[in-house]
Order: structure tokens, then sequence, then C-alpha cells
């Protein structure tokens, strides 16, 4: 199936408010999501005439610099004070909180509204991905989960795990959408792998065992 991917454009100027610039730390790394990219470098600038150091980077599966995906579960570390994120909903900027301390200051223009994110928002993720590790290695029987989406599918890295792991004995359930109801029809699997995008974790709490990402154990994303 031949796929056509198009970006959305905000059309509308983003105007950082003043009492949002002045809420800032001096130096700060900015990331937008796709739709608000296009006004990346005048963002910039209001940071800068703001008298704030901006720092930039892209992100490994993003395709420009200071573009922030849900899968952007990177540590960054520039010597930011904390992160700006412009743009809407929490998916995106909560994907900065799993590898950084820092927190991150959002601006929202379609609503006009400010908040700020810190550690604590993946607190109770970071913790069952721990129990889940713990998990893993007591297992003999794992189940891997694997998508055919495009840009997530990681079979070649799975089949890597059974030489890394020979004492232990590895399903593969393959499929496009990952239903995490139908995981309960193997009740035999002690522990999942996640082989698709790492965010599933945030609904860790639907899989009926623990899960691991593949990246936990060294394979990278």
């Amino acid at each position: 199936m031949k796929l056509s991917f198009i970006d959305v454009k905000y059309k509308h100027p983003v105007v950082l408010p003043k009492d949002f610039l002045d809420s800032l730390p001096e130096k700060v790394m900015l990331f937008l999501n796709i739709q608000f990219h296009p006004q990346y470098d005048a963002i910039k600038k209001q940071l800068e005439t703001a008298g704030k150091k901006v720092l930039t980077e892209r992100p490994k599966h993003a395709w420009h610099e200071g573009q922030i995906l849900g899968c952007s579960v990177e540590e960054w570390d520039k010597g930011q004070d904390a992160f700006v994120y412009v743009g809407d909903g929490l998916f995106h900027p909560k994907a900065l909180l799993f590898h950084n301390s820092q927190p991150v200051h959002i601006y929202d223009p379609k609503i006009k509204k400010s908040s700020i994110l810190t550690k604590e928002e993946v607190a109770q993720i970071l913790k069952s991905q721990k129990g889940a590790m713990a998990t893993f290695y007591a297992s003999t029987k794992i189940g891997i989960l694997i998508t055919t989406k495009y840009g997530q599918t990681r079979i070649l890295e799975a089949m890597k795990l059974r030489k890394k792991y020979p004492e232990k004995t590895f399903y593969y359930l393959l499929s496009d959408v990952i239903d995490f109801n139908k995981l309960e029809d193997f009740p035999f699997i002690e522990c999942f792998i996640n082989t698709a995008c790492p965010r599933i974790m945030d609904d860790n709490q639907k899989v009926p065992k623990p899960m691991v990402n593949i990246s936990d154990l060294g394979q990278e994303w």
C-alpha cells in the first residue's frame, strides 16, 4: 500500500505572551510538534529577544530540527535549565520527561494557555518499567509484540533476542494494531516485550502481564 504523509500546518502566527517568556529560565531547549514547526524560527527569535539562550536538537526519528515526536524518548544534555514546548496536547511533551529531569514549559497557541510538566507526570510509568524488568529477567516464557505499521516494524531486532537470551522461550506475536485485550489469549506468557512505539508503555496498565520496551534490553529504538 502506498502511503502519503502530509503535514497539517497551523496558519495563525504564534506570539508567546510576556508572562510566559518571563517565567522561563535563562537556558532552554525548544521543541514544537509538526503543525507549528513552520514557525520554529520565529518562535526561537521571540525567545532570544526575551534574553533566553535557545538550544536545539533533532530527535533521531524526526524530519526537522526542534520537531518533537511522541516516540522521542531520548536523553538531551546540553546544560539546559528547562524545555519549551509550543503546541497542543500533552502526549508529545511528556516524551521529554522519560530520560530527562528538567521541567517542560508548555504554551498552547490554540487555547492561549501555559503549563508546566515535571518528572512526576511519568513517575508511575517509570516505576512500572523497573518492576517489569525484574519480571523479565525472572521469566522463561516471553511474548514479543511486533507491529507491521510503517516505521515501527522491528522484526530483525526482535529475532536477535533469541541469541541474547538463549535460556528463554520467545513467542512472536505479529499484528498491525496491538490489541491489549487479545493478549489475554496467551496466559502462559509471563512477560511481554514491546518492539513497536515505546510510548505504548503509557498504557501498560492495560496489558495483562508486565511489559518492557525492546530499548530497555539494549536494542536501539
